[in-house]
């Protein structure tokens, strides 16, 4: 028999609950000496979209902190509150049996609805992206993120879904809203009214992910304000894009093709237009597939500059 100096201790890898699912022998006083078992545990890792799922939560939560969501909300009570007064008057054009001006009264006033609604809404998207890392920094959480086995693509993508979550739903309220006003005024809309929807929803995607992408590189405010910039710089250019001198041209046309993909009719207005043109459905959705294609490119260069960012805290 071995001395029990001598045994070897053997060392086998396996999980925590492998090794709690295991009954352990009770050595007796009066028994022979058992060899030792030591147990390396390893915890799993957690799968990527657990981590994703967890950082998306918590940008939400942290988003509807935000001071600035509840001044908006109060910027929009109260204009919600001034166009109300105008219900004033649509009654009395109805007891007097002007119908028509009773739909063009209701008409303008969901255009207000929407229009003010998608406004403050693309306001929310630029400024929440634009600190979507830096309120991170200077809190100091990215500290802790970090420091855990986290790639840093994933940690980017759910701060942006968390912002995107929360517009997303924004948007919806302010949907809904419009909805409601047209079933109750009974104005008439066309199917265009649903990608008018589907292009606000496709703006906030872009204004929040340029914002984020911009934002690994430069400071929040300089990175909203050209987000912003990049979006109505195809406007800007396309005025000079036939100007016969090449000089003015050129420039007009790396401007023209840099920013995003522009829709080339007003949706919002077309799906109250008394007489409609023919609809090109196709160029539509192309137009905001070619918007969620640019905002997808910009955030993965945003995510090659990140990888290679040292991140100081203050």
């Amino acid at each position: 028999m071995e001395p029990w100096s001598s045994v070897a201790r053997q060392r086998k890898k396996m999980f925590c609950c492998d090794v709690c699912s295991k009954p352990m022998s009770m050595l007796a006083p009066c028994a022979e000496p058992h060899h030792w078992k030591i147990f390396t545990c390893v915890t799993p890792e957690a799968h990527r979209v657990v981590k994703l799922f967890a950082i998306t939560f918590t940008a939400f939560q942290e988003t509807l902190r935000r001071r600035v969501f509840y001044i908006v909300l109060l910027l929009t009570f109260l204009v919600v509150i001034m166009i109300g007064s105008q219900m004033f008057f649509m009654r009395m054009a109805r007891h007097a049996g002007e119908t028509q001006i009773v739909t063009n009264m209701g008409v303008h006033f969901m255009q207000m609805i929407v229009g003010f609604w998608n406004f403050a809404a693309l306001f929310l998207a630029l400024f929440l992206g634009g600190i979507g890392v830096s309120s991170e920094i200077s809190a100091r959480t990215i500290v802790h993120v970090m420091s855990r086995p986290v790639k840093r693509w994933v940690y980017l993508l759910g701060r942006w879904f968390g912002i995107l979550i929360f517009l997303y739903l924004f948007l919806l309220v302010g949907m809904a809203g419009a909805l409601l006003v047209s079933v109750w005024l009974n104005i008439p809309f066309a199917s265009t009214l649903w990608l008018a929807f589907a292009e606000n929803y496709v703006m906030a995607t872009f204004y929040s992910g340029v914002a984020l992408g911009f934002s690994v590189v430069m400071p929040p405010m300089l990175a909203g304000t050209l987000a912003f910039l990049l979006s109505i710089l195809p406007s800007i250019a396309q005025n000079a894009i036939h100007d016969p001198r090449w000089l003015h041209r050129m420039p007009a046309l790396v401007g023209y093709y840099l920013g995003p993909a522009q829709m080339p009719v007003k949706l919002m207005a077309e799906s109250f237009a008394k007489e409609r043109l023919h609809t090109d459905y196709w160029l539509y959705l192309r137009v905001l597939g070619e918007n969620i294609f640019y905002v997808v490119a910009v955030f993965v260069v945003a995510t090659f500059f990140f990888r290679r960012r040292e991140v100081r805290v203050r």
